[in-house]
């Protein structure tokens, strides 16, 4: 049987963040860290994972043909450029806000 998580790829920050928060947030779940209070935590951990898809959805794939001249007859280009939409944005101030009320519920 194979890993599953052998064919996760962490390609980019946002793919990260995601991961790091959801771990954090089963770890807390299951009582693992009894070092930080779990309330806050897990709150500061979801705001991480939603900030994290927030930027995922604002960073979709890109093609573009670029026209072809003597030295490179067919080029095809990829990348993952900031393209801002407002599901994405939802999803940023989401995660911000709960990233905010986690921090002032740790701290208060």
């Amino acid at each position: 049987m194979e890993n599953p998580l052998s064919k996760l790829a962490l390609d980019y920050w946002y793919q990260v963040i995601m991961v790091v928060g959801i771990v954090v947030f089963l770890l807390v779940g299951a009582g693992l860290l009894k070092a930080f209070p779990v309330v806050p935590t897990a709150t500061i951990s979801l705001g991480v994972f939603f900030l994290g898809l927030g930027e995922w959805i604002n960073h979709p794939l890109q093609t573009k043909l670029r026209a072809p001249d003597a030295f490179f007859p067919n080029v095809v280009i990829t990348g993952h450029p900031r393209n801002a939409s407002v599901l994405g944005y939802v999803f940023d101030i989401f995660g911000l806000g709960l990233i905010g009320y986690g921090c002032y519920r740790f701290f208060a």
